[in-house]
C-alpha cells in the first residue's frame, strides 16, 4: 500500500475485526499510486492497492493529499485538506478527481450507501491500512475541542477542501518575522509552479506559461488563482483587534486594551454564542489548518486567538479560569508536537513540502512577547491564581523551558512588545 510502512500495528485479529466493526473508515477511491495522503499525523505513499484507511476511532479526523507533479514523482502540488467528525461504523467516501486532482464527495447518495456498505462488509477489507493507534492519545490532546458544529462552522462549503492556493494573497498577510516570511514564499511558490504546471498541460503553450510565471515573480505575488471546484477558504470568526466603547475617557479605554477581559467576554457572547468551548475549537482547528495543510491563513487565526486570550488579566483570574486551564492544554499540546516535529521516528514519514518550519516560527514568533506578559501577570497574582490555571501554567512553563529555553520571570522583556503587541494607549 506504501513504499514505506510508517508504522506496524501488532494487535490479535479478534481485536482487528472489534475495532473494523466500531471504529470508522475511510475510503479512497481512484487514487493515483505516488500520491501521498495523510489521514491525521499519519502519512501514506499510494501504491496500486490502496483505497483508504480503517479502525479510525470516533471523532474528528484530518484527511490531507497532494498529488505529484512532474514525470520524477518528487514534486508534489500544494496540500489540499478536510476535517470529516466520524460517529462509531460511519464510512467517509471520496473519489479522486484526475482533473482538479484532488479528493471530491461523491454526489450519487445511493452510489455512497452501496460503497459505505461494502466497507462495513469488509468487501473492500484487504485495501484499506490500519489507523495507528498509538498516535492516537497525542491527536485527542491536539483536536479534542473539534466538534461536528466546529467542523460545519468553518470549513470550506459543500465539503471542500482547504487549500493555501484558494486563500487571500499570501503577502496581504503580512508575515512578521523572517520565519514567517520564508514559510510565506515556500507555500507561494508551490502554489505558482503548481498554477504554471496545470497552464502548460491545458494550453499547450509553454511560452504562456512562463510570461505569467515572470509577472508573477515582478509582482512579488503569486497570480490570483481562478476559483477551483472543491477548493475553498475556512469561515473563521472575524475578532476584533482592540476594545472600543462609546462615552468613555481616554484612560477607560486605554485599561480596556491593557487588560482585554472584557473584549474577550464580549466575543464568546457575541461570536460564539457564549460557548467558550467553540472558541477553543476553532484555535485547533486552524493550528491543524496550518500544521497538516499548510494554510498561512488558518496560521493567521491562531495568532490572532492567542493574541486576543493571553492579553487578558482579569478574565484567567476571576471570570473564565475554567477556559484558561482549558486553553493552556490545547497550547502546550500543540507546542509539544511542534517541537517534536521531524525528530525520531516521524521523521521519516513523507512530507512533500517539508516540515512547515515550526521550530522557527515558534523560536522567533510573537510567541515569547505573548506569554511573557501572561506570566507576568500570574506572577504578579500570586496566590489569586486559582490552582488548575496555575497547575496548567506549569506544565505549560515546563515545556517552553525544555523545548525552547524561555524562562519567564516578573517583568522579563519588559517594553520589547512591537505594535501588532503593544497595547492601546490613549493620550489625553
Amino acid at each position: 500500500m506504501a513504499r514505506q510502512a510508517p508504522y506496524s500495528v501488532d494487535i490479535s485479529p479478534e481485536r482487528a475485526k472489534e475495532l473494523a466493526e466500531v471504529g470508522g473508515a475511510l475510503l479512497l477511491l481512484d487514487v493515483p499510486a505516488g500520491t501521498v495522503v495523510g489521514i491525521d499525523q499519519q502519512t501514506f505513499v499510494v501504491g496500486p492497492r490502496f483505497k483508504g484507511v480503517k479502525m479510525l476511532p470516533p471523532g474528528p479526523h484530518f484527511i490531507s493529499c497532494n498529488a505529484t507533479s512532474g514525470s520524477s514523482g518528487t514534486d508534489f502540488a500544494p496540500t489540499l485538506g478536510f476535517f470529516v467528525h466520524l460517529a462509531p461504523r460511519s464510512v467517509v467516501v471520496r473519489r479522486w478527481d484526475a482533473q482538479e486532482e484532488l479528493l471530491l464527495p461523491i454526489e450519487d447518495a445511493d452510489e455512497v450507501e452501496r460503497l459505505a456498505a461494502g466497507v462495513r462488509r469488509f468487501d473492500f477489507d484487504a485495501y484499506l491500512a490500519p489507523y495507528d493507534l498509538s498516535s492516537f492519545t497525542t491527536w485527542q490532546s491536539l483536536s479534542g475541542h473539534i466538534t461536528p458544529g466546529v467542523i460545519e462552522r468553518l470549513s470550506p462549503v459543500a465539503g471542500g477542501n482547504i487549500c493555501v492556493t484558494a486563500e487571500a494573497d499570501p503577502s496581504l498577510l503580512a508575515p512578521r518575522t523572517a520565519a514567517e516570511a520564508r514559510l510565506s514564499e515556500q507555500l507561494a511558490s508551490k502554489a505558482a509552479m503548481q498554477e504554471a504546471a496545470e497552464a502548460v498541460s491545458s494550453k499547450g503553450e509553454a511560452a504562456d506559461a512562463r510570461d505569467e510565471q515572470a509577472g508573477a515573480s515582478a509582482s512579488g505575488r503569486p497570480p490570483a488563482p481562478p476559483p477551483v471546484k472543491g477548493v475553498g477558504r475556512c469561515f473563521y470568526t472575524r475578532l476584533p483587534r482592540n476594545a472600543k466603547g462609546t462615552g468613555l475617557t481616554p484612560q477607560e479605554v486605554t485599561q480596556l486594551n491593557l487588560d482585554k477581559s472584557r473584549l474577550l467576554d464580549e466575543v464568546i457572547a457575541e461570536l460564539y454564542g457564549g460557548d467558550a468551548d467553540i472558541m477553543l475549537g476553532e484555535l485547533q482547528f486552524a493550528f491543524l489548518a496550518f500544521l497538516l495543510g499548510h494554510s498561512l491563513e488558518s496560521f493567521g487565526q491562531w495568532k490572532a486567538l492567542l493574541h486576543l486570550a493571553l492579553a487578558c488579566e482579569e478574565a484567567p483570574l476571576q471570570t473564565c479560569p475554567g477556559f484558561y486551564s482549558k486553553l493552556l492544554a490545547a497550547v502546550r499540546a500543540q507546542l509539544q508536537h511542534c517541537l517534536a516535529s521531524g525528530r525520531g521516528p516521524d521523521a521519516a514519514q513523507p512530507s512533500p513540502l517539508g516540515l512547515p518550519m515550526t521550530d522557527e516560527l515558534l523560536a522567533d514568533s510573537f510567541l515569547k512577547r505573548l506569554f511573557a506578559r501572561f506570566y507576568d501577570m500570574l506572577h504578579s497574582a500570586g496566590g489569586r491564581v486559582p490552582p488548575q490555571l496555575q497547575a496548567e501554567a506549569s506544565r505549560l512553563q515546563q515545556v517552553l523551558e525544555a523545548g525552547l529555553g524561555w524562562s519567564f520571570s516578573v517583568g522579563e522583556l519588559a517594553g520589547e512588545s512591537d505594535d501588532e503587541d503593544a497595547p492601546v494607549i490613549v493620550e489625553l
